[in-house]
């Protein structure tokens, strides 16, 4: 009966012993993590947590820390990409609404002081083209943040792209017959289905269009294989550079001068949130501009 006791006693201290070491490495786990948290989050390091300890628990802890930190990094490095954008765009925007308005503005000063009629007329269509410049940043600038703010719940429903884009084309009907330009169109009916808002989908073309309209050289063709919409045309006064920066937010061409650089941009938002990828390529003159869904 002793010999058990005594067994037994060992038993427990041997346990009571193990769980001190245990509760020793656990605490000191923590406080190595204690210590390394704050120069960590506030240093602006890409340093991972580290454990001496050999305890599983606290190791896994340091692990799963490591996994949310690096989440939190990616998205302190997006916001800061994300807000040197935003302030971009508004010094981009600033300066290109302020342009038109001091033109109006001093225009507005001599008309008031001028009293030939010759020179009166002639001032008032600078007026009128830049009213219209203002008129159409400040419609660009609203379609931009309609479309970077999301899909309008309730509006979606199951689209043929080919129809859509019929619809759109017969819209530039009288653009085309201005230009010259026979567009050339190899649609399927029916294509391929898509799940979006109409009137999206509707800016996203026309946004296409109308860069073909500005920058075509006379000739445009359009045309769908499977998935892919494929819209191409002759472009004299484009360049490799460009078209690197064709999708980026307020950059227009060197003979964009009515451009507002936001209609491809608007574009590639849509196509993206339709699950498409956008992309342009430049074959000596020939301009060629891809959606992949």
């Amino acid at each position: 009966m002793n010999t058990a006791l005594i067994v037994s006693v060992c038993v427990l201290i041997t346990a009571v012993i193990i769980l001190a070491i245990k509760l020793i490495l656990v605490l000191h786990g923590i406080n190595e993590i204690q210590k390394q948290l704050p120069e960590i989050i506030g240093g602006g390091t890409n340093k991972l947590l580290t454990v001496s300890g050999g305890d599983a628990a606290i190791k896994n802890l340091a692990v799963e820390l490591n996994v949310r930190l690096a989440e939190v990094r990616e998205k302190e490095l997006r916001y800061d990409s994300g807000d040197k954008e935003v302030k971009s765009a508004l010094t981009n925007a600033a300066h290109d609404l302020r342009t038109p308005l001091t033109a109006v503005s001093g225009y507005l000063d001599l008309l008031e002081n001028e009293s030939d009629e010759d020179k009166r007329e002639k001032y008032l269509s600078v007026i009128r083209e830049r009213t219209a410049t203002l008129s159409r940043l400040s419609e660009e600038l609203f379609a931009y943040s309609v479309a970077a703010d999301g899909f309008r719940e309730g509006r979606c429903e199951q689209l043929d792209a080919g129809s859509v884009l019929k619809e759109c084309l017969a819209d530039f009907y009288e653009g085309f017959t201005a230009k010259n330009i026979t567009p050339e169109i190899q649609v399927p009916s029916p294509s391929f289905n898509l799940i979006a808002d109409k009137t999206d989908m509707m800016r996203m073309f026309s946004n296409l269009i109308s860069n073909v309209l500005k920058y075509s050289a006379g000739d445009f063709q359009v045309g769908i294989d499977g998935r892919k919409i494929t819209f191409g045309n002759t472009a004299e006064n484009i360049d490799f550079i460009d078209v690197n920066k064709l999708f980026d937010r307020f950059y227009t061409v060197k003979n964009g001068k009515t451009a507002t650089g936001l209609g491809l941009s608007i574009a590639k938002i849509i196509c993206e949130r339709l699950g498409g990828e956008i992309s342009a390529s430049l074959d000596g003159s020939y301009l060629e501009i891809t959606l992949q869904f």
